[in-house]
């Protein structure tokens, strides 16, 4: 008996969902709006990034890795942004409880670690920012791939594909709104001025 395309798309869409990365997601169940307190809501969530998120962050540089399921050591610029963002916005979440349980503090001080850690990552760059205003080539590139650990680089410009001047302005443009929101990430000179490279 033939299938309808009807059937194929279903099957082929679940044989392609089965492997995804959000298979563990699906023995949590989804919140029911009207019968939870915001205490046992946020709580649901901070479960969740705990499991997905926080667990992995370097101790060191506070980069995220690329792939968590193997010992590969590689930390984007971009991964460790949309993970230092979710770790933000639930802080934020909690500020509106008296009593967090450290909570706030725990996301907080999470998400300015790993914003540190590329700041780290791009003042060992520094030269390269001038070099490249002056002769904008991917050579002089700023890298958007590091060690996870150590905050080397892992890439030459000939192995990757490092221009990516939307990393370096979402880095930007999250930094800027942390530190609008009272997270203290920026502290001395130094960081001051790489930073206002950046953006000049």
């Amino acid at each position: 008996m033939a299938t309808s395309n009807t059937d194929r798309g279903t099957t082929s869409r679940a044989f392609l969902w089965s492997g995804s990365v959000y298979e563990p997601m699906k023995s949590i169940n989804l919140l029911n709006p009207d019968a939870e307190s915001l205490w046992d809501k946020l709580d649901h969530y901070y479960c969740i990034v705990k499991a997905t998120v926080l667990v992995f962050q370097s101790p060191t540089t506070g980069l995220f890795p690329t792939k968590t399921c193997s010992e590969n050591p590689r930390a984007k610029i971009h991964d460790s942004l949309y993970c230092a963002a979710c770790l933000w916005a639930l802080a934020l979440a909690y500020r509106r409880i008296d009593d967090d349980k450290g909570r706030t503090h725990e996301l907080e001080h999470s998400a300015i670690k790993c914003m540190r850690g590329i700041l780290y990552c791009y003042m060992r760059q520094a030269d390269k920012v001038q070099q490249y205003k002056q002769d904008p080539k991917p050579s002089k590139c700023l890298h958007s791939v590091f060690n996870v650990h150590t905050g080397d680089e892992v890439f030459s410009h000939e192995e990757y594909g490092h221009l990516q001047i939307n990393a370096v302005s979402l880095f930007l443009l999250y930094l800027v709104e942390m530190i609008s929101s009272g997270l203290q990430i920026i502290y001395n000179t130094d960081e001051v001025r790489t930073s206002q490279f950046h953006i000049s």
